[in-house]
C-alpha cells in the first residue's frame, strides 16, 4: 500500500498536527499505574504493535507546548497527576480522504488552542509510514472529556475511518516530573494498546 506524503510546509505543519490530535476519541481505560486500554470500536484482540509494523524512525514532531507549558517546563503550580492521551493514525493516501480530513479540521483548529484544561501537546508525522502521532496532556479526565464530546471532535471522530486505515488511542496518568513526555514513552504505551478501529 502506498503511504501518504506528509511533507508539509513549516506554516502548515503545526495546524495539521493539531488537527490530527482530534481525530480519534481520547477516552479509554485509565489507572494510576499508567496502563493502556482499548477505547472501543475495535475487535479487542489486536494490539497496535501487531498492525502498525512500520518503524516511524523519521517522525517529525513539533516541540511540546500549549497553554500550561512553556520553554520546556510546566507553567503554574504542578499537580499530583495529569491525564495523557496518545493517538496513532495510519492515514489513507487518497486525495478524497485527505480533502475530507482537511474539511474536518477547521472547527477543531479554531477550538483546541483555547480548550479549557489542555496543558500541552506535541504532534508528529512519519512520511515513511504514513502515520500521524499525538501526545496530549490534560488537567484531568473531565477536561479531556469535554473536548472529546465537543461537536467539532464528535464530527471528526465519526469520520475517522474515512480518512485513516486504522487508529489507536490510549490514555494513562503521569506525574509532573514525567513531563514533557517523550515519543518513546508514548510509542511504548500505544504499541501495547488495542486497535481502536
Amino acid at each position: 500500500m502506498s503511504r501518504i506524503d506528509f511533507s508539509l510546509s513549516r506554516v502548515a505543519f503545526v495546524p495539521f498536527l493539531v488537527a490530527v490530535a482530534a481525530l480519534v476519541p481520547a477516552c479509554g481505560a485509565d489507572d494510576q499505574q499508567g496502563t493502556t486500554g482499548n477505547t472501543g470500536g475495535g475487535s479487542g484482540t489486536q494490539t497496535a504493535a501487531s498492525e502498525f509494523t512500520c518503524t516511524d524512525d523519521d517522525l517529525q514532531g513539533a516541540p511540546f507546548g500549549g497553554p500550561g507549558f512553556a520553554d520546556g517546563a510546566l507553567t503554574g503550580a504542578a499537580q499530583d497527576s495529569y491525564v495523557v492521551s496518545s493517538t496513532l493514525l495510519w492515514m489513507k493516501p487518497d486525495e478524497a480522504a485527505q480533502r475530507r480530513f482537511g474539511e474536518l479540521m477547521g472547527p477543531i483548529l479554531a477550538q483546541l488552542p483555547a480548550q479549557e484544561g489542555l496543558i500541552g501537546f506535541t504532534l508528529g508525522t512519519s512520511a515513511k509510514c504514513g502515520y500521524a502521532r499525538t501526545i496530549t496532556v490534560w488537567k484531568d479526565e473531565e477536561a479531556m472529556g469535554k473536548f472529546v464530546m465537543s461537536d467539532a471532535h464528535l464530527s471528526a471522530m465519526s469520520a475517522a475511518s474515512a480518512v485513516s486505515v486504522h487508529g489507536v488511542v490510549t490514555q494513562w496518568t503521569v506525574g509532573a516530573g514525567d513531563l514533557p513526555l517523550s515519543w518513546e514513552a508514548a510509542r511504548e504505551k500505544v504499541a501495547a494498546a488495542e486497535i481502536s478501529y
